[in-house]
C-alpha cells in the first residue's frame, strides 16, 4: 500500500470521529422545539449531544446531565429528564417530550412543517453542490488526461495521485 493510501485512510478514520461518548437525542412532538441546554440554544429538535460518563457514572450506572428544556415557538415548554441509566440504556438514549397541553398547539404544528422544509431544502441544495462538485473532477481529469485521482483543494488548485 503507498504512503498515500495510508495517510489518506488514516485522516478518514480520524475524521469520522470514533466516539466513545453517550449519546443522548432530545426530540420532541411536534418536532422543531427549541432545545435549550443549561442556558445555551442548541438547536431544533431533534438534537443529539455526546456526554463523558466518569468513573462513577460508570460504576453507579446512573448519570446526571445539565438541564435542558424544549421551547416551542408558541412558547410552550417542557423539561427533558436530566438523570440516565446507562445500564438500561448502554448505548445512548432518546426522549421524546409531548408537547403540553396549552394554546398554541397549531403555531408549532405549522413551525414543525417549516422546519422540515428548510432541512429538505438544505439537503437538496447539498446534493445538487456534491453533483456539480464531481462533473467539474470529472471534466478536470477528461481535460488533463491524468487518468489519476484528483481532488480540488481549498485554494482552488487540484491534488492528484
Amino acid at each position: 500500500m503507498k504512503t498515500k493510501d495510508i495517510i489518506l485512510l488514516l485522516l478518514v478514520a480520524v475524521l469520522s470521529g470514533c466516539s466513545s461518548g453517550y449519546r443522548i437525542t432530545y426530540n420532541t412532538e411536534p418536532t422543531g422545539a427549541s432545545v435549550i441546554c443549561n442556558g445555551k440554544n442548541r438547536g431544533y429538535s431533534p438534537v443529539t449531544l455526546n456526554y463523558t460518563p466518569d468513573a462513577n457514572n460508570k460504576k453507579t450506572g446512573i448519570m446526571k446531565t445539565v438541564r435542558c428544556t424544549a421551547i416551542w415557538s408558541s412558547g410552550a415548554r417542557r423539561d427533558f429528564d436530566d438523570t440516565w441509566n446507562l445500564n438500561e440504556f448502554p448505548d445512548g438514549v432518546k426522549q421524546t417530550l409531548q408537547r403540553p397541553n396549552v394554546e398554541g398547539y397549531s403555531q408549532d404544528a405549522n413551525f414543525a412543517l417549516q422546519i422540515k422544509n428548510m432541512q429538505y431544502q438544505k439537503r437538496q441544495a447539498e446534493a445538487a453542490e456534491s453533483s456539480a462538485y464531481e462533473a467539474q473532477m470529472k471534466n478536470y481529469q477528461q481535460n488533463n488526461n491524468t487518468g489519476k485521482n484528483c481532488y480540488q483543494m481549498m485554494d482552488g488548485s487540484y491534488l492528484c495521485y
